[in-house]
């Protein structure tokens, strides 16, 4: 059996050995932590899909509600990004998506599906009489906002419009949905201008008969 007298030449072989021993253990650990973090990051991706303004509303849901929803059920983080005002010309909005590979692929394929099952909006004009617009907006736009509730439209009142051919002003108002909802709100607006035409007839005829 062979058996060391001297200690301090044991110490001498031990100590450095220990510390190669304990280097390459911290050289493995490192190697091993940098591929799991290259391999985590190669597992996670980020998404961006083009949503239709009009789907906006929907996919967020009444305060946030369907978008948590989402991001819950498939794991991943959404967020609509700046307003891209080229985009916002062109009525789309940017989603992105966060989160891991698989579970992002999975989301857009959902995102996408839900897109296509919303109603498609759509817009048409009208052009108001300027001496209509008060009569159709209401006090404290109390009339508009039946229209609106009534129909489930979006109605707005654009820029001013002067016709110079009839030396008349008129302001356009906007009218977004659904075509059942665009039907609807045209519907309701055209009654609300025929009962201010029947009112000024009226008006007019009671002129004339109290002057004879």
């Amino acid at each position: 059996m062979f058996v060391f007298h001297d200690r301090r030449l044991l110490y001498g072989l031990l100590v450095p050995g220990t510390a190669i021993l304990i280097g390459g253990l911290i050289w493995y650990h490192n190697r091993r932590k940098n591929e799991q973090i290259r391999l985590n990051r190669s597992e996670y991706l980020v998404l961006e899909i083009q949503v239709p303004v009009y789907c906006v509303g929907s996919i967020i849901g009444r305060g946030g509600e369907a978008i948590k929803r989402f991001q819950q059920e498939f794991s991943v983080r959404c967020a609509f990004a700046k307003d891209d005002e080229k985009l916002l010309k062109e009525n789309y909005r940017i989603l992105i998506i966060r989160g891991e590979r698989h579970h992002v692929y999975e989301a857009e394929v959902e995102m996408r599906r839900l897109i296509a099952d919303l109603p498609q909006y759509q817009q048409i004009e009208m052009f108001i009489p300027d001496h209509a617009c008060g009569y159709l907006i209401g006090k404290n736009g109390s009339h508009i906002k039946n229209i609106r509730d009534s129909s489930k439209a979006r109605l707005s009142l654009d820029r001013k419009i002067i016709d110079n051919l009839e030396n008349k002003r008129f302001s356009r108002l906007i009218i977004s949905g659904t075509s059942e909802q665009i039907s609807a709100a045209k519907t309701l607006v055209e009654e609300r201008l025929y009962r201010l035409e029947q009112k000024k007839k009226a008006y007019d005829n009671n002129s004339v008969i109290s002057t004879v």
